[in-house]
C-alpha cells in the first residue's frame, strides 16, 4: 500500500499563544524533524496547513525554515496541502488530506507529537498492512486518532460527517470498523505538547554562558543581566564555574563543622530556600542544572571552552555590551 506521512499543523495554536507548534525544539530538533525521522520510510510527507491567505503566508515562511533544516536529509519533501474546510479542526486537515493525495492512505500525526519515533510508526504499518482499515494508536483504553493510518475509503464518512457540522473525531470512529495498536498506559511515545507548560516540562531551562578571562566583567555583566531578563517575566538561575577548588561552606557553621568532621555532603534548608554541598568525583555544570528545572534561563559564569552560546567578555580591552543588548541576543537565539 502507498501511505504517506501527513502533519497536522493548520490549527489556531492559541493555547501556544501563537506559536507555531511544529517549529518548537526538542533537544536540538524541531518537532517537525523529530516527526520526519520518524517518517523516513514513508516515500512523501505532507504538512497540512490553514487556507486563508495570511495563515497561509505564515506557514509558508515556517515551511521554507523547515526545508531549510532538512536540505541535508535527503527523502524529506515537505509539499503543503491546504485545510480547504476551514477551523474545524482535526476532521478537515484529514479530509482535506484524503480529497487532494495521490496515495492509498495518509499516516496521520498531530505537529504537537514529537515523541513518536520509526518503531511506532512501523507498529502502526504493520497492522495497517494486515487488515487495509483505519488503524490509530491507544494507550490502554484512551484512543488517538490523531496517530494512524487513514485509508481513502474514509473520506465519504468524513465529508458526511463535515456536512453534518460534527467534527468530533471520535464519531468517526463510531461510524467506521478500526484496528488499535496499543502502546501501555502513559505512553511517552503518544503524549502531546498542547501548552507552554508542557513545552517548558519538555524544552528545560536555556543555558548561556557570559565567559572570559579573570577580572574581564564577567559577575559585573550578569549581576547587571539578570534584572534586565527578571523585568522581562524569565526565571533566572546563575551557575558560576571555578577553574581551581574553593571553600564549600562558611567557617564557623554548623555545616561547616561538619564538612570538617568527615561528612561528604551537608545540607541547610529553611522554609525559603536550601544550600546544599556535596564532593563529587568528575563534577561538571549539568548536576547543577538539573537543581534549576523551574528556571527559564540558566546563565553560566565562565566556561569559555563550552559549547554553550555565550558573550566573551574582553574588559578593560573592550568595554562589556549594554545588558539590555545582551537580553536581547539571549532571547533571540533561544527564541529562534
Amino acid at each position: 500500500m502507498n501511505i504517506a506521512g501527513y502533519i497536522l499543523a493548520g490549527g489556531d495554536n492559541r493555547r501556544m499563544e501563537g506559536e507555531k507548534k511544529l517549529y518548537l525544539k526538542r533537544d536540538g530538533k524541531t518537532f517537525c524533524q523529530w516527526i520526519c525521522e520518524a517518517f523516513c520510510d514513508l516515500p512523501v510527507i505532507y504538512i497540512s496547513v490553514a487556507e486563508t491567505e495570511k495563515e497561509n503566508r505564515k506557514q509558508e515562511r515556517s515551511l521554507g525554515t523547515a526545508k531549510d533544516m532538512m536540505e541535508n536529509m535527503p527523502g524529506y519533501p515537505l509539499p503543503i496541502m491546504k485545510d480547504r474546510f476551514g477551523h474545524i479542526g482535526p476532521i478537515g486537515g484529514i479530509a482535506s488530506g484524503l480529497e487532494q493525495c495521490s496515495e492509498d492512505a495518509l499516516f496521520v500525526t498531530a505537529c504537537d507529537m514529537p515523541f513518536i519515533n520509526r518503531k511506532s510508526v512501523e507498529m502502526i504499518r504493520n497492522i495497517y498492512e494486515k487488515s487495509k482499515i483505519l488503524t490509530i494508536a491507544c494507550s490502554g483504553n484512551r484512543l488517538h486518532p490523531l496517530f494512524g493510518i487513514y485509508p481513502k475509503m474514509l473520506l465519504p464518512v468524513l465529508k458526511e460527517q463535515i456536512k453534518n457540522s460534527n467534527y468530533r473525531m471520535m464519531d468517526v470512529l463510531n461510524k467506521t470498523e478500526y484496528k488499535t495498536v496499543d502502546f501501555g498506559e502513559n505512553s511517552e511515545e503518544l503524549k502531546n505538547i498542547n501548552t507552554k507548560e508542557d513545552y517548558k516540562k519538555i524544552r528545560g531551562p536555556f543555558i548561556f554562558a557570559v565567559s572570559g578571562y579573570k577580572n574581564s566583567g564577567k559577575t559585573t555583566l550578569i549581576t547587571k543581566l539578570i534584572p534586565v531578563l527578571a523585568s522581562r517575566g524569565y526565571r533566572i538561575a546563575v551557575v558560576k564555574h571555578d577553574g581551581h577548588d574553593f571553600e564549600s561552606d562558611v567557617p564557623g557553621t554548623d555545616s561547616y563543622r561538619h564538612q570538617k568532621a568527615g561528612a561528604y555532603g551537608t545540607a541547610v534548608f529553611s522554609k525559603n530556600r536550601i544550600m546544599m554541598t556535596k564532593i563529587m568525583k568528575d563534577a561538571d555544570e549539568t548536576y547543577l542544572f538539573a537543581a534549576f528545572p523551574e528556571a527559564d534561563i540558566i546563565l553560566v559564569e565562565g566556561l569559555k571552552n563550552s559549547s554553550y552560546p555565550k558573550y566573551i567578555c574582553r574588559y578593560p580591552e573592550e568595554q562589556l555590551i549594554e545588558p539590555e543588548k545582551l537580553a536581547d541576543y539571549i532571547i533571540k537565539i533561544w527564541k529562534g
